[in-house]
């Protein structure tokens, strides 16, 4: 599925913005968009960045554990310093992804402000538009150089702006300060989830365990992390194993499937289905 109309990409452009740094409230660090490959940043990135997928779906994953799945339509904004990584979904199209990064003083309070001091994945309506905001946005910069600076931090703060605008009242609530009952029990499903991955964890019993119908609590976990319990489930096990294999290169595949509760067949189906290679594949770089 792609969202656009036109398939140019914005090769990646770095603002060089001099003394204009210590001038501007609110500036451009960079902005593009291209076909995303796997990025791994532990030190986050050292400004605010607004993520936009236009087509393909990949991941985003933080380092608490959380994934965010982007798909075409849907966007991120990623505080600077939040350690993560990045990566298409394996057998998915052409992951694309327009991004523009922001710093200045008053970036940091203008997302506290707009509630979006934490990594806040976001579904916009008017999808077309913001990408056209992030075109216009890289010729300004582009054609115009330092001197068209001033211009787009208004732009960046208009974007800003228009973000917020396209969320309803409700999901932006539920984003930026989830609260309430479900959200308590979501928590509690996590913990549970991290607490016993490497046995049978049945839905039926993480619903009963959360006080929700099967239907309602596959709904809601859903909702908040973009997977079902059974994909988080697999993601848990998918980065433990990568940890086993990395700590003692010597394991063997065996031990690492019992380890996860898995059947050793199973576990290296869905081992060469997340990564691309299969286990023996990856434990050579070890050896």
């Amino acid at each position: 599925m792609n969202i656009g109309g036109d398939d140019n990409m914005m090769p990646f452009l770095l603002a060089e913005l001099a003394t204009l740094e210590n001038i501007l409230p609110l500036y451009v660090y960079c902005l593009g968009s291209h076909e995303q490959k796997h990025l791994l940043r532990p030190e986050g990135y050292p400004a605010h960045q607004l993520f936009l997928c236009r087509n393909g779906r990949g991941i985003f994953r933080m380092a608490n554990g959380l994934d965010m799945v982007m798909t075409p339509g849907t966007m991120l904004i990623l505080p600077a310093g939040v350690s993560h990584e990045y990566f298409p979904v394996q057998g998915e199209d052409e992951w694309e992804l327009g991004f523009v990064a922001f710093s200045g003083s008053a970036a940091s309070p203008m997302l506290k402000q707009l509630g979006f001091q934490k990594p806040t994945p976001l579904t916009e309506t008017q999808f077309n538009e913001l990408w056209d905001k992030l075109e216009s946005l890289w010729q300004l910069i582009s054609l115009n150089g330092e001197c068209g600076y001033w211009t787009a931090s208004r732009r960046m703060y208009d974007m800003l702006l228009s973000v917020l605008e396209g969320q309803s009242d409700q999901e932006v609530k539920q984003n930026v300060n989830p609260a309430g009952q479900s959200n308590a029990a979501l928590q509690k499903a996590v913990k549970l989830i991290h607490a016993h991955y490497n046995e049978h964890l049945h839905l039926s019993n993480l619903a009963r365990a959360v006080g929700y119908s099967i239907q309602h609590f596959h709904r809601l976990f859903v909702g908040s992390y973009g997977i079902s319990p059974q994909q988080y489930i697999q993601q848990i096990r998918m980065r433990r194993s990568i940890q086993l294999f990395q700590d003692n290169p010597a394991i063997t595949i065996e031990k690492v499937a019992h380890q996860l509760g898995m059947e050793t067949s199973y576990f290296i189906r869905i081992f060469k289905r997340t990564y691309g290679q299969t286990p023996k594949q990856f434990m050579k770089q070890y050896k």
